[in-house]
């Protein structure tokens, strides 16, 4: 009886590992956008702005991320995300402002760059795993970039390399037997007078592991410290590709 007990203990054991084996799951996905800017800088008494006085327009950039989920149930899965997220302008000026301390007068020709480039690390659990896919976590967005501007003899700069914790949420809603799916993800976070919200909505195709993307994201940072302002939105359509194995 006790060799009985033994032999079935071994195979539920080897059918849970090989159930939970069967789980384990890895997807990517690479996207372009179509960036359009918008907002105001300010270091000192005057707000800078980003269309008028540096010339921004759109801009292109990419984003790239990988995630892996494994059968353990305490453990969080991880989602690792990287976006490039910065433009340069060159545009004569038609007023004064002062920013860092130096005075950029009229006629002046100013050479600037906005870098908000980003590494997102996400812990995640999954809560609904069917037609519906639900993940919830949190992530850590940190920054490596800053806001330049620079004329002839003059150069000043506000750093934007915090890193930030915020809320993660992730959805997917899957039509069954079509192959066609919306998501929606968003990353946020308010604190003091500062806050940063982004939050993307897409429609997909899925053929097997492979799955094209089309949809819009919308980024905002209001950051607020010792006189130093940046109220920078970022929005505009993405293409991307996606493989889920």
């Amino acid at each position: 009886m006790q060799k009985r007990l033994l032999a079935l203990a071994i195979l539920a054991a080897s059918t849970s590992v090989s159930t939970q084996a069967d789980i384990v799951g890895a997807s990517a996905g690479a996207y372009m956008w179509k960036q359009s800017w918008d907002g105001h800088v300010k270091s000192g008494p005057d707000s800078i702005d980003m269309n008028d006085d540096l010339g921004y327009d759109d801009e292109t950039g990419k984003s790239f991320y990988v995630a892996l989920e494994h059968p353990v149930p305490v453990l969080p899965n991880i989602r690792l995300q990287r976006t490039d997220l910065d433009i340069s302008e060159s545009n004569q000026l038609s007023r004064n402002f002062t920013f860092e301390g130096d005075v950029y007068t009229a006629a002046d020709t100013v050479n600037s760059t906005t870098d908000l480039t980003h590494t997102d690390a996400t812990l995640y659990y999954e809560i609904l795993d069917n037609w519906v896919n639900l993940d919830v976590g949190l992530t850590v967005r940190m920054f490596d970039g800053e806001v330049r501007l620079a004329t002839t003899g003059r150069e000043g700069s506000i750093e934007l390399d915090a890193p930030v914790p915020m809320a993660y949420v992730n959805a997917r809603f899957d039509l069954p037997l079509t192959g066609l799916y919306a998501s929606a993800l968003a990353n946020v976070i308010s604190y003091s007078d500062s806050s940063v919200t982004d939050m993307s909505v897409g429609l997909g195709y899925e053929f097997g592991v492979v799955g094209l993307e089309l949809g819009y994201r919308n980024f905002d940072v209001d950051l607020e410290d010792d006189g130093e302002e940046a109220k920078v939105t970022v929005d505009g359509y993405f293409f991307g590709v996606v493989i889920d194995i």
